[in-house]
């Protein structure tokens, strides 16, 4: 006798733990498999709009009119109660998430201007095919559902029913055969997952996880069979027991299509154990319920319940875990967003509203990688909620809806009193869990210049030294004048004199170690390299007397991140741009949506800007926000610490680094985005030679042709930096130590 064949679960759940295991040993390695990842994903997705539209097209329209009319309204009002159950529910549990101290690079996705679509777009078809294209679910599920009931109305909709049942058919036999790659799939993307996915990472993956899981026993355990004995005269037990096996096949399966044959049998045997005494009129009734439940049970699959609705869930974690908490109108526009969206495949739904929230599109690899845990959990939900919704409606059809007021008080309060302690208990744990995690800081504190090709730092192959403050330069340097040729004279000289200020990171700081790096002190030690001079002297600059600094000969030039005004051309000369930055406000967690805006922020009364003192911001400033009191600081913590204002007005890439060392901060970039940005350019004296500055400009152009200033750009501002974080630890590196 031959061994029963592994089922396709089976294999699945085998693919995902070889996945996890594949992480755990080869780590980082494992981000070679992104690209054939991305490739399983988008094969899974062809089959899945065209599977929505046919699904809901034949299930409306395969609807006897007699048996709709009597219980579409019923039915409709038990799924309006069930979403706002759910939605209210779910977006409870972003109560739990704790406060969290995380910050990044500058990313720049932010600034890259993501344009809304209209809402009349999304929801109203005009373009069936143009929705199609587009993947505006709402309006697909809109045209589908007036297509369904048109079919529905139509007696001679029979053969073209019966056509679309074929193409149902041969999509479902496309799926089936696209699902026997599921178990390789869920086992390369587990595997890129778990071997990329840090610690701090992995626990916060958890919030998502145990925050969906306490949601599903909430819903599944106590409020829906509570929410049946409410507006039934069923009792709890056995509520539970008439759904317990579909529940539990779905919860093993993580599927529950397989189950419906079961809530089908459970509402029969539910409604059969409380018949009346008339064996007529039991009969008739019990026949009655059974036609009810057969249109009910797979129409209510096709329809989003509780289990459809879990992703609202991962996207209030997505904007936590990214920074990007949702405000109430954007919650607003997002539970109206999600529930037609929900009609289709919640992967596809997921993928919908990362984009139509603005948050990051990376976030899906996410949803995948939690696959079968995830999908344990919302397909029990899914059961019992269909049972439910199968019940209810056919009470209400059959006049055997029984409204117990006492018992619904008492259910309310004890559900409320549940829902608290549960929230409380799980923002406590997670706090706990979470505790510690956070070393943003040290990636600043960490970071130094790129070595050379032998290994060198550039302050080690060049004779440097940085002056601390103004009256450490030696009484020599400023005798000079700041005409003429510089360059020449910085040759004769044989040192570059480079004006800095520290306080410009990424651009221009100190280290951990001390060391004065970033993006302009680089480009320094490139410029000494191309006029080949073998020594810098790092000199100390403000920004309100870099014109008589450079005029005086104190310093050749100034590379510290200088913004170009036309104030500034009329006293100093400038070199080509060599970075565009953003104007933004560096604002607490869980404000950056009311400063986004800067029309909004110019309209505030009694707001409070800083900005850092002698710089062209400070000037920039006054301008932008005339109602606003202007705060001048000298140093990042007279912000982040004394909170001397309610905002500091800065350039975004310089907020974000300053977000890592402060964590409960966030950076707000105005929009448009487009209309305020900043060009940073090299400033040198008013009469410097016109062969100084051809040669900067040349030196610059030349940086940005062969890709240099890119480089830099990929280093200091967005943070890929080699060897900044310690490699995530697996066996091959940590063990068998085959890896460096």
């Amino acid at each position: 006798m031959r061994p029963p064949r592994p089922s396709l679960t089976l294999w699945i759940v085998l693919g995902l733990l070889l996945g996890v295991l594949a992480g755990l040993v080869f780590g980082e390695l494992c981000s070679a498999l992104e690209p054939v990842a991305d490739a399983f994903i988008r094969v899974w997705q062809i089959t899945i709009l065209p599977s929505v539209v046919v699904s809901l097209i034949v299930g409306i329209g395969s609807l006897k009119r007699d048996s709709a009319r009597n219980i579409a309204v019923k039915a409709v009002l038990v799924l309006l109660l069930l979403w706002a159950i759910g939605t209210l529910a779910f977006f409870s549990f972003q109560l739990a998430f704790p406060v969290r101290e995380a910050a990044s690079f500058y990313s720049t996705q932010d600034p890259a201007g993501a344009v809304d679509t209209s809402m009349v777009d999304l929801f109203i078809p005009s373009n069936p095919f143009t929705a199609l294209a587009q993947g505006w679910i709402p309006a697909i599920v809109i045209f589908c559902l007036f297509l369904g009931f048109a079919l529905m109305l139509d007696d001679g909709s029979g053969p073209m029913l019966s056509s679309l049942r074929t193409v149902q058919g041969a999509l479902f036999r496309m799926t089936r055969i696209l699902s026997l790659t599921f178990p390789v799939g869920i086992f390369i993307i587990t595997a890129r997952t778990a071997g990329t996915l840090t610690l701090e990472g992995f626990l916060d993956l958890q919030v998502f996880l145990v925050s969906l899981a306490a949601a599903a026993v909430l819903l599944g355990l106590v409020v829906l069979p509570l929410m049946v004995t409410c507006v039934t005269t069923f009792r709890y037990r056995d509520v539970l027991s008439a759904a317990s096996k579909a529940v539990l096949l779905a919860l093993s399966t993580g599927t529950e299509f397989v189950t419906l044959p079961l809530i089908g049998d459970g509402v029969g045997k539910l409604f059969d154990g409380t018949a009346g005494s008339d064996p007529e009129s039991d009969a008739d009734l019990d026949g009655e319920v059974r036609t009810y439940s057969e249109i009910l049970v797979p129409v209510a699959y096709t329809f989003p319940l509780l289990g459809a609705l879990s992703p609202f869930v991962f996207i209030l974690f997505v904007a936590w875990l990214y920074q990007s908490p949702l405000g109430l109108w954007d919650q607003v526009k997002l539970v109206a967003l999600g529930i037609p969206t929900f009609f289709g495949s919640s992967k596809l739904a997921v993928i919908s509203l990362l984009d139509q929230m603005h948050l990051p599109a990376d976030a899906y690899n996410l949803y995948v990688g939690t696959g079968f845990l995830r999908a344990c959990f919302v397909a029990a939900m899914s059961a019992m909620s269909i049972f439910t919704f199968a019940v209810i409606s056919i009470a209400l059809a059959t006049n055997r809806a029984r409204l117990r007021w006492g018992r619904t008080a008492l259910s309310v309060v004890l559900v409320l009193v549940l829902v608290g302690l549960v929230l409380v208990g799980l923002k406590t744990g997670f706090s706990d869990l979470l505790a510690g995690t956070y070393h943003g800081d040290d990636q600043i504190s960490r970071i130094e210049l790129p070595r050379d090709q032998n290994g060198l730092l550039p302050n080690e192959s060049v004779n440097t030294t940085v002056y601390l403050r103004p009256e450490d330069v030696p009484a020599t340097v400023g005798r000079e004048s700041g005409g003429g040729d510089v360059g020449r004279r910085a040759v004769e000289r044989g040192a570059l004199r480079v004006g800095y200020n520290p306080n410009c990171i990424p651009f221009v700081f100190f280290n951990g170690k001390g060391d004065l790096v970033g993006y302009d002190v680089e480009m320094a030690y490139d410029l000494a390299s191309v006029m080949n001079i073998s020594r810098i002297e790092f000199v100390p600059v403000t920004g309100d007397t870099l014109a008589e600094l450079l005029d005086s000969g104190y310093c050749d030039i100034v590379m510290s991140s200088v913004v170009v005004t036309a104030e500034r051309l009329g006293t100093m000369k400038f070199t080509d741009p060599y970075a565009t930055v953003h104007m933004a406000l560096v604002v607490p967690d869980g404000e950056k949506g009311k400063f986004t805006n800067l029309a909004t922020v110019q309209k505030m009364d009694g707001l409070k800007v800083a900005v850092f003192n002698n710089t062209a911001l400070a000037r920039v400033a006054t301008e932008l926000f005339p109602r606003a009191e202007i705060v001048p600081i000298d140093s990042r913590e007279e912000y982040f610490v004394e909170r001397r204002a309610d905002a500091l007005f800065t350039a975004a890439e310089e907020g974000y680094p300053m977000t890592l060392l402060y964590p409960f901060f966030d950076v707000a970039v105005l929009e448009p985005i487009d209309a305020y940005p900043m060009m940073y350019a090299y400033p040198v004296a008013r009469n410097s030679s016109e062969t100084f500055l051809m040669t900067l400009n040349y030196w610059i152009r030349m940086e940005n042709d062969y890709g240099m200033l890119k480089q830099k750009y990929d280093y200091w501002i967005l943070g890929k930096i080699p060897g900044l974080t310690a490699p995530r630890w697996s066996v091959v590196r940590n063990v068998l130590h085959w890896v460096k």
